[in-house]
């Protein structure tokens, strides 16, 4: 266990270093997909899962699922790689359609470069609080209880993660239709009003051509 221990406590020291590029440490420029993986590809490499973080049927879906703009003449700017970063990162835990929840929710109350950079300060809070914890949470015991432990929080956070999602899919979705209630209601009101104002021309008119006659 003194290997794994090893190597364990040199990645736990690698995420509490670790500190994600802001929107100003990306290229000022536009970059081809090829530059955008190998990138991107560089700078998670923390995330020890895989051995491509993203790939280009990761990007090209992520722009077809709305997750990110569509890049123009096929060229990304530092934008499109503050979402793909953080995309990489929240797909550890989450799906497609959660994070486009979580996305368009967050971005209802502050700008996408705020957002980034609080989501980045977040997650390098989180990183330096898991390897901290490794050092005293359990100093007697071995690496597989470690391990079980952090399963067992990775769990409870995912777990209360999607809940807090699905809520919020839930209030906007019912506000949505709530709205379009509204609308639908003031359409017809609307309608009636105009067909009951035609009838009272044509009332009136019929009186008019009576009164006509009449003369």
């Amino acid at each position: 266990m003194d290997s794994i221990d090893k190597e364990v406590k040199k990645y736990e020291m690698e995420l509490r270093n670790y500190r994600i590029p802001r929107y100003e440490d990306l290229p000022d420029i536009e970059l081809y997909m090829d530059q955008v993986l190998a990138l991107i590809n560089k700078h998670l490499s923390i995330i020890t899962n895989t051995d491509n973080v993203i790939t280009p049927s990761m990007v090209n879906n992520y722009v077809k699922f709305g997750l990110i703009p569509a890049p123009k003449g096929k060229r990304y700017t530092r934008k499109h790689l503050c979402y793909m970063i953080a995309l990489c990162f929240l797909k550890q835990v989450l799906s497609m359609n959660e994070i486009k929840v979580l996305v368009t929710e967050f971005l209802k109350y502050t700008n996408e470069l705020d957002a980034y950079n609080l989501f980045c300060n977040e997650l390098e809070i989180a990183f330096k609080n898991c390897g901290d914890s490794c050092c005293t949470l359990l100093p007697n015991t071995t690496s597989i209880n470690h391990c079980l432990v952090f399963c067992a929080k990775a769990i409870a956070y995912k777990l209360d993660a999607q809940k807090y999602i699905n809520i919020m899919n839930s209030c906007s979705t019912t506000a949505v239709k709530v709205d379009k209630k509204n609308v639908d209601n003031k359409k017809k009101n609307e309608k009636n009003t105009k067909q009951d104002k035609n009838i009272k021309n044509e009332k009136d008119e019929i009186q008019k051509n009576k009164k006509t006659n009449n003369i």
